[in-house]
């Protein structure tokens, strides 16, 4: 598939958008406890839910919905480097590390098929 060619970099650049969003969320990503249960908000998120996020007048929501986006495509990503064998690195990035563990947890924790905090 076309345009999946430059993970690394790809990755870094969603990174960088990530770290933005969350410093200004004030989210703590060395918590991993507080990594957890924002990647289990953005895994749960309806598209209606997330259309409203992104076109809510409160700039934390529309923050908020932004980095559930970054954080879809960020999975959409390690999904299709994974089916391409491609490995994808982020070398000394501790929020890229939190949200791997993260998004690993989210999947080990229902055989694959996501975690419900519902």
């Amino acid at each position: 598939m076309s345009g999946f060619g430059y993970y690394d970099r790809t990755v870094a650049e969603l990174m960088k958008e990530i770290a933005l969003c969350c410093i200004l969320l004030e989210l703590d990503w060395t918590d991993a406890a507080q990594v957890r249960t924002l990647v289990d908000e953005s895994l749960n998120c309806t598209s209606e839910q997330h259309l409203a996020m992104l076109h809510a007048s409160d700039k934390r929501t529309k923050n908020r919905g932004k980095l559930y986006a970054l954080l879809s495509l960020l999975l959409d990503i390690e999904r299709q480097s994974a089916l391409t064998g491609a490995q994808i690195t982020c070398p000394g990035s501790r929020l890229w590390q939190a949200l791997d563990r993260a998004f690993t947890d989210a999947y080990d924790w229902l055989g694959g098929n996501g975690r419900s905090s519902a």
